[in-house]
């Protein structure tokens, strides 16, 4: 009886990892092995950091013994698996003509556009933006390039609005922590199969609670429909796997503490 309850819960924690890890990979890697470096100029570089001392690191790309050495100031950011990320730069801040806020490490600047790197939790590739939707950028070291003169007034596209808002809400939404407790107890109670449809409702109904103070787009969400449309998608992902990782670590641990049991 109790391999076969603890088959079953692997079973379920399996099925939605396995989900979580394919519709949110940008949040839980699929290789939790491997280290990622990412340079000055912006470049991604994936492999296993061998050392990091005396201002250098040496790291070993995929498929290769081959071993590297770059020095930390020539880096942006270094991300060691299962540890949080190393971030190296001081934010700038891109304020657009219509009011919004983008912090971001400025890469480069060429005639008409503006090459950037965002770190939200996740590692994403540089974009770049138009000047002419620019009004200034203030860099982190407190200068600051006015873009005035060549910006356009134009609006802000619905897709750029919707783009703005998933990105903001992973950066800035954070579920309730009463509902990850309830999930957790809920979990560690499922054995009375009675929580199940609890659990499943609370981790499916729509967040309330989208406003963070520290977004500096907050107001978006009140002003602008399809910002706060792409905003509102993310963040239910957001609550439903928080939701999903807190009820599976409930059940867990009533699983193995049936197992100290008996």
């Amino acid at each position: 009886m109790r391999c076969l309850l603890f088959i079953i819960s692997l079973s379920f924690c399996s099925t939605e990892f396995a989900q979580i890890t394919q519709h949110d990979s940008l949040v839980i890697p699929t290789n939790l092995n491997q280290d990622t470096l990412v340079s000055n100029s912006g470049e991604i570089i994936i492999g296993n950091i061998v050392e990091q001392a005396d201002g250098y690191v040496s790291y070993r790309v995929p498929l290769s013994e081959e071993i590297n050495l770059v020095a930390v100031d020539q880096l942006l950011l270094i991300k060691k698996a299962n540890k949080p990320a190393e971030v190296l730069y001081k934010n700038d801040t891109l304020i657009t003509n219509i009011g919004i806020f983008i912090s971001c490490r400025v890469l480069q600047v060429s005639a008409d556009s503006v090459r950037l790197f965002q770190y939200n939790g996740f590692i994403e590739s540089p974009k770049q933006i138009d000047q002419n939707s620019l009004l200034l950028i203030k860099y982190g070291n407190g200068t600051i390039e006015d873009f005035s003169t060549l910006s356009s007034l134009k609006p802000i596209s619905k897709e750029e609005l919707m783009e703005l808002g998933e990105l903001d809400a992973k950066a800035y939404f954070k579920t309730n922590p009463v509902v990850i407790a309830s999930e957790v107890l809920l979990g560690f109670t499922t054995i009375f199969l009675l929580p199940i449809p609890t659990a499943i409702i609370i981790a499916s109904v729509k967040p309330s609670n989208l406003k963070n103070p520290k977004n500096p787009n907050v107001t978006l969400i009140d002003s602008e429909a399809e910002y706060k449309l792409a905003y509102t998608k993310q963040a239910k992902k957001i609550k439903k796997r928080d939701a999903s990782i807190s009820y599976f670590l409930g059940l867990l641990a009533s699983v193995g503490a049936l197992f100290l049991m008996n």
